[in-house]
């Protein structure tokens, strides 16, 4: 039996290896990812790699990201010819794709400031989409300490990679037009109904279970690992790295819970209460409507002309 499964596993191990070892265009990965994220795959990749535009100051995200932050208009703000913002968020949660798509933007854009959205607190799996747009190191050799995901990000990876394959060089449905967009907030102008926002608000005013210092040490184990490679990659491209919380309507949080690691690799900025407090500012009980993104972008653009300094504020007029 044991010669058998040997026999098998020297069969797949080489079949596995030239899998990944067939090119495919790179825009395939995201195109690939068709509807997922109302297509925004595609237009992360044709804003990092078709669009001419500098990426100067990004944002990484979920769907809070999304719908949150008006890059547009924190870049009117700052009027300022040459710095660009960009809003680069996802949708759902999982902090082990931001290094993934910040190596991608490192192919064609040089960031000088990097935001990142941090909640109430951290989530501690990995990403829908990581196996699908990280290569095949990032993947087989993700930390296997509490990561729950492990081996079904193997699986996915190897068969969006028969995907892909199958794809590029067989059909024609990866052929899409390039997105042109310069700016990636989207958001609504309705207003959360009341009783949604007074249902959220008795869901986010329950006190959080504390965990202690141990239960904190290894709930944050697996978050931990990919922090450190977002921070580690920022340093060494001098990206300046900055955490922004994101608390939920009625939170009685006014910092995130795992503020003493954020804090080991970048400034924590907290917003204004007020705006997530005014149930007017939200387009459901997760996301900011315009209005609300508006208040909040505002606020933003004037700590974005902090970090980035008076020396390269002054370089850039």
């Amino acid at each position: 039996m044991k010669r058998v499964i040997l026999k098998i596993l020297l069969f797949i191990l080489p079949l596995g290896i030239l899998i990944y070892l067939i090119p495919v265009d790179r825009r395939i990965n995201f195109v690939m990812l068709k509807e997922d994220c109302a297509y925004r795959g595609t237009w992360i990749f044709d804003r990092i790699h078709k669009n001419d535009r500098p990426a100067d100051v990004v944002f990484f995200g979920s769907s809070k990201t999304i719908n949150g932050i008006s890059d547009e208009f924190i870049e009117s703000q700052l009027n300022l010819s040459s710095i660009h913002v960009v809003n680069f968020g996802y949708c759902r949660y999982g902090v082990n794709i931001y290094p993934v798509l910040l190596k991608e933007i490192l192919k064609s854009k040089n960031p000088r400031l990097l935001f990142l959205e941090v909640r109430s607190d951290e989530n501690w799996y990995s990403h829908p989409v990581f196996p699908y747009l990280a290569n095949a190191r990032d993947v087989f050799l993700a930390t296997p300490f509490f990561n729950r995901d492990l081996v079904r990000d193997y699986f996915d990876s190897f068969l969006y990679r028969i995907k892909l394959i199958k794809a590029g060089y067989f059909n024609k449905d990866t052929i899409e037009p390039i997105r042109g967009d310069n700016y990636g907030f989207r958001s609504s102008t309705d207003t959360a109904s009341k009783p949604l926002m007074e249902n959220a608000k008795k869901e986010h005013s329950v006190p959080p279970r504390e965990l202690g210092y141990y239960g904190k040490l290894l709930y944050m184990t697996y978050p931990a690992y990919y922090l450190e490679q977002l921070s580690e990659l920022c340093m060494k491209h001098k990206i300046k790295l900055v955490f922004l919380y994101f608390p939920d309507y009625g939170t009685l949080l006014k910092e995130p819970m795992q503020m003493m690691t954020y804090r080991k690799y970048g400034e924590v900025l907290i917003p204004p209460q007020e705006i997530f407090n005014d149930p007017d500012n939200w387009g459901d009980e997760n996301h900011l409507n315009q209005a609300g993104a508006r208040k909040f972008s505002d606020w933003l653009a004037s700590q974005v002309r902090k970090e980035l300094g008076p020396a390269i504020l002054s370089t850039q007029k």
